[in-house]
């Protein structure tokens, strides 16, 4: 009997990934494809604690690429800082960019490359996408295991309003990212959850979600089969260093995390998260992973078949995912009055991540979930 086969396989990704211990070192001439000159782009420790930086500027070197060093970036970063380095890029005339860290300063690397090709730098044309030019080419070496920006056409920039947007274009994947998983093991044990969980958020809202397809998630469920395994260990990590193969581990769950979300964009645990990290400071990874419990309960409750499928594939059944989280979140030092709650719903009037999740997920669904977990709020 011949079955029906409905396929859905649609799929983008144009970013030459280079995985491995050494992988700069062996691959420098991708480098020299870029251009002959770069901006290094990194906040102001990670880059350099982590090896990366040395290891990129030899390479570049050797194959007689200039270079300039912008390490200006901050933690969740701004309009501001993105327009400072674009205009010492556009001075020193480079050819490509080049980001080093997490998300921060692999999405301000992209915003560089669109205000450094662009004569209109304006906030208003970045975020609108309205560029008179294409971006310069873009490089990605990761140092976190969680961002999976290193594959994805997406930068988050806080505008000058201190509001987290984000913009989308296949312009902006860049043109190769450098996976070598070395370069985190200097993270915290506290900075190691985050991440983590920020890459459990990526894969998990990939799946539920109304653009995803076959192709994605077969990504975000290989992300979440590993993260089953890791969050186990990333959780009592306090007490022990993870080796480098249990942190490569990782560092692959991230970056499957950004292919699915390549495809899909987030849902409504990272739409709720940004004001945690814009008004608390509270570090990406765990503002977007404090909502996961609500959106699987959610998700099973709405999609039991996703969700079996789901719970099938990672051999984990709800709880023990659910548990997994719990263990890996510290106590948000966050509480919330009605009033404060009712000057965020504004921001989530036809979201477009809100928009993503199956069922009816709209302004006051947002509302009432992040009452439900703020006012008066413990987790623990």
């Amino acid at each position: 009997m011949e079955r029906n086969l409905t396929v859905n396989m649609n799929f983008y990704v144009p970013v030459n990934i280079i995985m491995g211990k050494g992988c700069i070192s062996a691959n420098a001439a991708v480098f020299s494809k870029a251009g002959k000159k770069c901006m290094i782009v990194t906040g102001k420790n990670a880059a350099k604690r982590s090896g990366a930086l040395d290891d990129l500027t030899a390479a570049l070197e050797r194959v007689g690429i200039e270079y300039i060093v912008f390490d200006g970036i901050e933690q969740n970063p701004s309009y501001s800082s993105c327009l400072a380095a674009a205009i010492e890029a556009k001075n020193a005339e480079v050819d490509f960019i080049v980001g080093i860290g997490g998300g921060s300063p692999l999405d301000a690397a992209k915003a560089i490359a669109v205000l450094t090709a662009c004569a209109d730098t304006s906030e208003e044309s970045m975020y609108s996408m309205k560029w008179d030019a294409e971006p310069l080419p873009v490089i990605a070496i990761g140092t976190t295991a969680g961002t999976g920006s290193e594959v994805t056409p997406v930068a988050v920039i806080t505008s000058s309003d201190g509001l987290k947007k984000s913009f989308r274009a296949p312009s902006l994947y860049p043109v190769a990212a450098f996976g070598d998983a070395s370069y985190t093991m200097s993270l915290s044990p506290e900075f190691t959850r985050s991440t983590a969980l920020d890459a459990l958020s990526h894969c998990i809202e990939s799946y539920f979600n109304r653009t995803a397809n076959d192709i994605s998630k077969t990504f975000a469920i290989r992300g979440i089969a590993i993260l089953v395994e890791m969050l186990d260990k990333t959780a009592d990590c306090h007490t022990s260093q993870l080796p480098f193969e249990e942190r490569e581990k990782l560092y692959c769950a991230s970056i499957y995390g950004g292919l699915a979300i390549s495809v899909t964009g987030t849902a409504f645990p990272h739409a709720l998260g940004y004001f945690l990290s814009e008004q608390y400071n509270i570090c990406h990874g765990n503002a977007c992973a404090v909502y996961l419990e609500e959106f699987i309960n959610y998700n099973v409750n709405i999609a039991p078949e996703e969700a079996d499928r789901l719970f099938k594939a990672i051999d984990a059944d709800k709880e023990t995912l659910i548990s997994l989280i719990k263990r890996n979140l510290p106590e948000l030092k966050v509480e919330l009055t009605n009033e404060k709650i009712n000057e965020l719903s504004p921001r989530y009037e036809n979201n477009k991540s809100l928009n993503k999740c199956y069922g009816k997920v709209d302004r006051d669904f947002a509302v009432e979930i992040i009452g439900k977990l703020f006012v008066d709020y413990k987790h623990k």
